[in-house]
């Protein structure tokens, strides 16, 4: 009886591998495209539950997709880029960009626009008391600040 089933699962396996070769192993940008397709059907008729079968399909498919992903040129040039941006440097453009603010919105916490450009191209660093004020003003812990 197990060998039935070890068989019928071993085939069964094969069968569906052999139909979603190309969303496993992306390696084309139709391939992808058609694999982000696939998740999304997947998502609209999974239900929102833990023991859903379907999430299996969907993390596998998805690890397929960040694999391809994080192998294009581009990204990983981003990658790289953002991995070599000090915290407090991203904390500030964030703040930014959240907040609809340009260099001289932190003249109360910073000063001039000039330390806020030289902070954000990275030749000068926020100090203590910076990094107090815009913790104050944003209520956000100073610990948002450091790597």
């Amino acid at each position: 009886m197990l060998a039935i089933k070890q068989e019928a699962l071993t085939n069964s396996f094969l069968g569906f591998a052999d139909n979603a070769s190309n969303i496993l192993h992306i390696k084309s940008e139709t391939a992808y495209e058609e694999a982000l397709e696939i998740i999304e059907h997947l998502f609209d008729k999974a239900n929102d539950t833990a023991d859903e079968p379907l999430n299996d399909l969907i993390d596998i498919i998805s690890k397929s997709i960040e694999k391809y992903e994080s192998s294009l040129e581009g990204i990983v040039i981003f990658d790289n880029e953002a991995n070599n941006i000090k915290q407090e440097i991203s904390a500030l453009r964030v703040l930014m960009e959240q907040h609809n603010l340009t260099i001289s919105g932190f003249q109360d916490e910073i000063g001039s626009k000039s330390l806020v450009s030289m902070i954000l191209n990275g030749k000068r660093n926020l100090t203590k008391e910076h990094i107090t004020k815009l913790s104050k003003r944003f209520s956000l812990s100073p610990a948002v600040f450091f790597n």
